[in-house]
């Protein structure tokens, strides 16, 4: 898959933007120009991940993956006068609901009766990975996934995910991030380094060392973290 960026914005010729030209020796910042080979056409996959630092084109990458209409806010499309266990498959079956955000460790069941807008960001993010597992599109892009979240709820948020959109089989999600710290806990089919233009693809073999060192988890997650309900 050949995916080419061009980002044009005027040339600026203001006191200001001239004085930048001349002191940083930057001629013209009004192009952005890029070309990325992501080669994925022979792979059956379902979550893929590009990663890069912010400005480096992952948004404009995701938006010609699927199309801009397939691009996924997690925050936005929330009913300001309803508890989110009402905005969470409204006319779908109640247990998977609300098996679905104890699945994404999203266990304070008071927080269930609460709007979206009044809940911490962490429960915010975990409530939007709730909906799309269950909405469960068959193609889907997620831009700035785990951007605005504690990084230990970012680790624990993308494996409770992954594990959950597994189930949905033949479905994909093209997540884009900034943060290279969730890839052992994602294990994605693959991934993409805007950075760097390198693709990692997860291999099938459990004992390929690179497979270790590129997806492996270090640390082992175990126990009820993910499901333990509070009420």
């Amino acid at each position: 898959m050949i995916v080419k960026i061009e980002n044009k914005t005027k040339d600026f010729e203001s006191y200001r933007a001239q004085r930048v030209k001349s002191l940083f020796n930057a001629e013209d910042g009004s192009q952005f120009t890029q070309d990325f080979n992501i080669e994925i056409d022979d792979m059956d996959w379902g979550i893929g991940l590009i990663v890069g630092a912010s400005g480096s084109g992952k948004t404009s990458i995701g938006k010609q993956f699927f199309g801009e209409d397939k691009i996924c806010n997690l925050y936005a499309g929330w009913e300001h006068d309803k508890p989110i266990v009402d905005c969470i498959l409204p006319d779908g079956d109640f247990n998977t609901a609300t098996g679905a955000l104890a699945a994404v460790g999203l266990g304070d069941v008071p927080s269930w009766l609460r709007p979206f807008h009044a809940l911490s960001n962490g429960q915010q993010f975990r409530a939007g990975l709730a909906r799309l597992v269950t909405e469960a599109p068959d193609e889907v892009v997620v831009d700035e996934f785990t951007s605005v979240v504690d990084r230990q709820i970012a680790k624990i948020g993308a494996l409770a995910f992954a594990k959950n959109w597994r189930r949905n089989k033949g479905k994909k999600v093209v997540l884009l991030s900034c943060h290279y710290d969730i890839i052992e806990w994602l294990q994605p089919d693959w991934v993409y380094d805007v950075n760097t233009k390198v693709l990692k693809k997860k291999l099938n073999s459990a004992t390929d060392q690179r497979l270790k060192s590129t997806f492996g988890r270090s640390t082992e997650l175990t126990g009820s973290i993910l499901k333990s309900i509070t009420i």
